[in-house]
């Protein structure tokens, strides 16, 4: 088996951990400015905005997300719940420690201290205009979200977060560059030297360390290398069929040993889908890490086709929705993978049309 259940106390509290810190991450900015909620209709999509009256008196509109989303649901939800704060934190340490406690895995302190304080900065608002978590950190946080430990270790110190580089709305900004953030956070983060000494670096890392940060942007058409991301307020590399995974994301917890943040992940069926698409793009001198993509995707696969099989066909059908060489790519990859895992691969070759 490619995992082992988490018990159901384990379970249990991670939805009560969940569900307050989704609560209080959503509503904590618009909780202190009561206010009310607005719907603009900007090129014939809703978007959902909080308006409330600053301490100067002046109207503030805070922008939320497409009014048919997931996460604006959620907040209105969570802006007509009433608690107060501080025994709200007091409690979502406690779930957290009676968590890890109880069998659920832990992200190292080091990348969990940049995930809050990417979250403190704005980075993770929840929507998909805003940074997504992908990467190995984010296949971690699926584990504890559907409830198991991986076979396969997950430790990582990389830290990649991908945003959107062609926003057709203007988005408020994060409150400050990516990188001035980890500068700010005084643990010896310095630019890494691009190919190109021309070009921004587009990641990070502490000397003498393994943690590093690289930020990811979808590259689209013709290969445009380095491209501005207002989600991130910084540069970011672009890469190929990362529109695909960051289209469709969810709000999730990232449990560290002492703090946690709420981020923003692609739907877990997504992520699996483009480990796969990735996996048949690299050259052979990265065997390795193509092996590496499919061993999480088929982890990831497994968990899903016994857990939460609805949501694989919407995935499927995006893929097919790009065009033969994307279907042909996934199709490629399956056949590598369907001698050793035939229940994972069927569980994907039925939803292919």
């Amino acid at each position: 088996m490619h995992y082992t259940p988490l018990s159901l106390t384990a379970r249990t509290l991670y939805a009560e951990l969940s569900e307050l810190a989704l609560g209080m991450g959503l509503a904590s900015d618009m909780g202190k400015r009561p206010g009310s909620l607005v719907r603009k209709t900007v090129k014939g999509r809703d978007y959902l905005y909080y308006q409330y009256l600053d301490l100067a008196g002046q109207r503030r509109q805070a922008y939320l997300g497409a009014s048919e989303s997931r996460a604006a649901r959620v907040i209105e939800q969570a802006l007509s719940l009433s608690s107060e704060e501080r025994e709200d934190r007091t409690q979502l340490q406690k779930l957290r420690a009676a968590f890890i406690g109880a069998g659920g895995t832990p992200i190292d302190t080091a990348p969990a201290r940049v995930l809050v304080a990417f979250a403190e900065a704005g980075i993770f608002r929840p929507s998909s205009e805003y940074g997504v978590l992908v990467g190995t950190l984010a296949f971690h946080v699926y584990g504890n979200l559907l409830g198991v430990r991986w076979a396969s270790p997950t430790r990582t110190q990389d830290i990649d977060i991908a945003g959107q580089s062609d926003i057709g709305l203007a988005i408020p900004q994060p409150d400050e560059p990516l990188p001035d953030v980890l500068a700010r956070l005084e643990m010896g983060f310095v630019p890494v030297p691009p190919l190109n000494p021309k070009a921004p670096s587009t990641s990070f890392r502490v000397r003498g360390r393994e943690l590093r940060v690289d930020l990811l942007t979808p590259e689209i058409g013709k290969a445009k290398g380095v491209r501005r991301v207002p989600a991130l307020k910084s540069r970011a590399t672009a890469l190929r069929f990362l529109d695909y995974l960051i289209e469709d994301t969810m709000p999730a917890v990232a449990i560290g040993r002492k703090q946690l943040a709420l981020v923003n992940v692609p739907h877990p069926e997504r992520f699996a889908l483009h480990k796969l698409l990735v996996s048949e793009n690299r050259p052979p001198a990265f065997a390795a890490k193509s092996e590496k993509d499919r061993v999480q995707a088929l982890q990831l696969l497994a968990v899903l086709r016994e857990e939460a099989p609805d949501g694989l066909a919407e995935a499927v059908s995006a893929i097919e929705q790009r065009g033969t060489s994307w279907r042909s790519r996934l199709v490629k990859a399956l056949d590598k993978c369907a001698e050793r895992h035939p229940a994972e691969t069927d569980f994907v070759r039925q939803h292919l049309s």
